[in-house]
């Protein structure tokens, strides 16, 4: 193998083990906001032996479709209830996602688009965030590629295996999340058959046998919601909990239109600049002389239907874009794949561009240094110190500057990821009521002592603590526990004061000094002013009247 061949190989290895390491770091971290809601269900679903009526603190639950809690339980079954049991299968899953991206590039394109669009969709700033931070729509997008790539498959082959395949996909997107997992995949096919005018085959009947096999896919959630909620629970997952959140009337205020437009800048850092150059040189082509791509319209297209659906919605979160990622990748990775090896003015202006996006990147990543220089240790050095000697690698040993580039954001994004899931996101989340909490609890109990949690929804607590944690939602459920000595109870500010002026005994009062992590503020994030961010919780131990 040639000297240059061999360092090449070397540097793509180093970045590949950057993100692997990444991503088995993130398997450790807190969890918090909907993820601790998620796990709590996870373990408490295992720990009945019930794996179809979901619940939370013997509330039935009806907000989210079985895969994640399948999936989460599965982890939770065998490894305990840690964050690394919570998990690993969902981020197997998702990284199941990304091959199925790398598979519909290669179907669709060539073997280097398949790789492209991989990359991308695994290294994408946004993937790597719902790996930390799991979400139903980390096991969505993978339901929804899935059901892409065989249902592309079907329509150029027309092999009933894939027809099967593709409508699991989609019936385990609807199980993840409910309709919307349809939406892509049916907006897909839909545009394709009207681009290629083949008009006969939209309302053929093979695609009712399709809705059935999504359909089984999906039952197990529909039983649950019927055996707990009635007809009224199958309205919910069909209709409320779509179009209540569309129109703001179940949940959601925003009306900001271009919401998903800046996020997306972040969104797919580092490869931004890639993906606006392969989008605009995709809806570019539809307006052109030459022949347009059938599938780059209907990919596109049902990405933009499904886009302007998220940005009329009153309901908004980054982590609803996650299931047009995969599809943006493959459609990106065909642009690089035709247009990275050239010399055009087009790839020399990407080429500029990405170079500036580096430097914001590291300007970032030094005032990340700058402000968490306490809590950062060897690592940052060392992360540093190898990311500088794998760009001299680079421009020493990759001779076409596109490459190089691609090379050398490739290691930034393995190098920052590392540097967030060891030395930064886990102190802040030291931050968080539940996990103090749990530490004090432990360190403090007596035998017969029992944990509860009044008024506040930080769910994560109920999967960390070692036992069971009860729920208070009622007075006089409070007025019970508050008569058993031994009782903890962790609430917020206002409560504490109400409880102090009963006549109960306290024996201790431990102040919580707090900040939740699904609103973070640059406050918080200096640590010359994260104290003045903090909000107070008191954990209180009763010993009765």
């Amino acid at each position: 193998m040639p000297v240059k061949k061999s360092y090449k190989n070397i540097l793509w290895g180093y970045a590949f083990l950057l993100l692997v390491l990444a991503y088995i770091f993130g398997l450790f971290i807190d969890l918090t906001g909907d993820s601790g809601l998620y796990a709590a269900i996870a373990r408490q679903m295992v720990e009945s032996h019930d794996w179809l009526t979901l619940k939370i603190n013997k509330e039935l639950y009806d907000q989210k479709p079985h895969l994640l809690f399948w999936l989460a339980g599965l982890g939770i079954k065998i490894f305990g209830n840690t964050n690394f049991a919570f998990k690993i299968f969902p981020t197997l899953w998702a990284l199941a996602g990304v091959y199925f991206t790398y598979r519909l590039g290669k179907l669709l394109y060539s073997k280097t688009a398949g790789k492209y669009a991989a990359l991308i969709a695994g290294t994408s700033q946004v993937f790597v965030l719902y790996l930390l931070d799991i979400h139903t729509d980390t096991v969505l997008q993978t339901g929804v590629i899935l059901a892409l790539w065989q249902l592309t498959a079907f329509l150029k082959s027309g092999t009933p295996i894939h027809f099967f395949w593709g409508f699991v996909g989609v019936g385990l997107a609807m199980l993840a999340k409910g309709p919307v997992g349809a939406v892509i995949p049916f907006f897909m096919v839909f545009i394709y058959l009207i681009a290629r005018k083949d008009y006969r085959h939209i309302f053929h009947p093979k695609w009712f046998f399709g809705i059935i096999i999504a359909f089984i896919v999906v039952s197990p959630s529909l039983v649950h919601l019927y055996k707990s909620f009635g007809t009224e629970g199958i309205r919910f997952f069909f209709i409320t909990n779509n179009f209540g959140r569309i129109s703001g009337e179940y949940a959601g205020s925003s009306n900001d239109p271009f919401f998903y437009l800046y996020n997306s800048l972040w969104i797919f850092l580092p490869w931004t600049v890639f993906v606006v150059f392969a989008v605009f040189s995709e809806i570019k082509s539809w307006f052109s002389k030459k022949k347009s791509d059938v599938w780059g319209i209907a990919l596109l297209g049902s990405v933009l239907i499904f886009t302007v659906i998220l940005s009329i919605a009153k309901g908004k979160s980054p982590n609803y874009f996650l299931m047009a990622v995969f599809p943006i990748a493959v459609l990106t990775g065909r642009w690089m794949a035709q247009n990275v090896s050239s010399s055009t003015k087009t790839e020399k202006s990407v080429q500029g561009f990405q170079w500036a996006v580096i430097g914001i990147i590291l300007l970032v990543f030094g005032l990340a240094l700058f402000i968490n220089q306490g809590n950062n240790g060897w690592l940052p050095i060392a992360l540093i110190l190898f990311f500088l000697i794998a760009v001299i690698f680079a421009f020493r040993f990759q001779n076409k500057k596109s490459l190089r580039v691609i090379l050398v954001s490739f290691v930034l994004a393995g190098t920052l990821s590392l540097f967030l899931n060891v030395s930064v996101i886990p102190h802040l989340y030291d931050y968080q009521g539940a996990r103090q909490v749990v530490r004090i609890y432990q360190q403090n109990r007596n035998e017969n002592d029992k944990l509860y949690n009044f008024d506040l929804e930080e769910y994560e607590l109920f999967f960390m603590a070692k036992d069971s944690v009860g729920n208070i939602d009622t007075w006089e459920k409070l007025f019970e526990v508050l008569e058993r000595p031994g009782s903890w109870v962790y609430t917020n500010s206002t409560k504490f004061e109400e409880i102090s002026h009963l006549e109960y005994k306290t024996d201790t009062a431990f102040v919580i000094r707090q900040h939740g992590m699904n609103h973070l503020n640059g406050r918080f994030l200096n640590p010359a002013t994260r104290e003045s961010n903090l909000k107070t919780n008191y954990l209180i131990r009763i010993s009765g009247k």
